[in-house]
């Protein structure tokens, strides 16, 4: 079986902002030809011109968990596979329409899911989880959209007992201390001339 290989972080930020090979490398101020090769994986480019180009289709590097999954066996449902934490899906992929080669539900027509739609959301999720790839699950279940769904989801058994310390981890990030986003109030605070305090969290007493 061929693999086809996934698409370069260029590819991704070009087609994203909607510019052909041709307009990246302009605004870049490099070939198309260079464009192409970088896509194709048959030239490297540098740091410095991965972030040029990026920057010419109004993107930039970011840091990115890597998700490993666990390979579990059952006796009824066969191979399936539980993540070691959620993950996020950046809008507007997380509610895009969905197509599925129909062969997997024995059908000559493709199988599409619209993510815009609850309720199509929710068959679709139900499907990926039981019968999907980590490739596939990686690209379209979005973690918040998940567990909002996550007690109406229809999944065998074992597969919720095992995802659900998953869900309830995820969960729990809510009881971590308070953030300061972006640092903007430590900023803000040396800006001005006053102290930075962050607040901690109290302690619950049982």
């Amino acid at each position: 079986m061929v693999v086809e290989p996934t698409k370069t972080i260029i590819e991704v930020a070009r087609k994203a902002a909607g510019l052909s090979q041709h307009q990246l490398a302009m605004w870049a101020g490099t070939q198309q030809s260079s464009v192409s090769e970088y896509e194709s994986r048959r030239k490297s480019p540098t740091f410095e011109v991965v972030e040029r180009l990026l920057e010419a289709a109004d993107a930039e590097l970011a840091i990115k968990p890597i998700i490993d999954f666990d390979v579990r066996q059952d006796a009824e449902i066969g191979q399936y596979l539980v993540p070691e934490r959620l993950w996020s899906v950046p809008m507007p992929d997380c509610f895009s329409k969905i197509q599925v080669l129909g062969y997997l539900f024995k059908s000559r027509r493709p199988r599409v899911w619209d993510l815009s739609v609850e309720a199509e959301r929710i068959d679709y999720y139900e499907w990926v989880i039981v019968r999907g790839t980590t490739e596939l699950m990686l690209d379209s279940v979005d973690g918040i959209l998940l567990m909002q769904v996550w007690e109406r989801l229809n999944l065998p058994e074992v597969i919720r007992e095992t995802w659900q310390p998953v869900i309830d981890a995820a969960a729990a990030g809510q009881d971590m201390e308070p953030r300061d986003p972006a640092g903007f109030s430590a900023w803000l605070a040396k800006e001005i001339g006053v102290e930075w305090r962050p607040v901690r969290r109290r302690k619950r007493r049982h």
